[in-house]
């Protein structure tokens, strides 16, 4: 008699920490910075959000002061979010899945290619 025997296994393999900056859009309207580029961010508390039409592509400007329409920077222990559906919603650009792209630097921007 010879068995077949599948072995326990109930905890899943850990992926190895990422190093590079990655910015995911979530399909609920939140920007979400990995620990890597949290620190782009400059330790802000707030930013404004621009969308380039053209080259589909989204712009974060840090700010150290709240302004009109600016939006509030979340701070957690692996990273930072920003809550943006109404921007999304605004230009008809939320996505229906998950975007994670590295985050181009342009002058005092931090881009991302939607």
């Amino acid at each position: 008699m010879e068995f077949s025997f599948n072995l326990f296994k109930p905890h899943r393999e850990r992926k190895p920490k990422c190093t590079e900056p990655l910015i995911a859009i979530k399909p609920s309207g939140r920007i979400v910075f990995n620990s890597k580029a949290t620190e782009l961010l400059d330790k802000q508390n707030f930013c404004m959000l621009g969308y380039d039409i053209e080259n589909k592509a989204l712009g974060v400007l840090p700010l150290e002061t709240k302004e009109t329409n600016a939006f509030p920077i979340k701070y957690a222990a692996k990273g930072a979010y920003v809550g943006a559906k109404k921007f999304f919603r605004f230009f008809r650009i939320l996505p229906e899945q998950l975007i994670q792209k590295h985050p181009i630097v342009q002058d005092k921007y931090i881009g991302i290619k939607m």
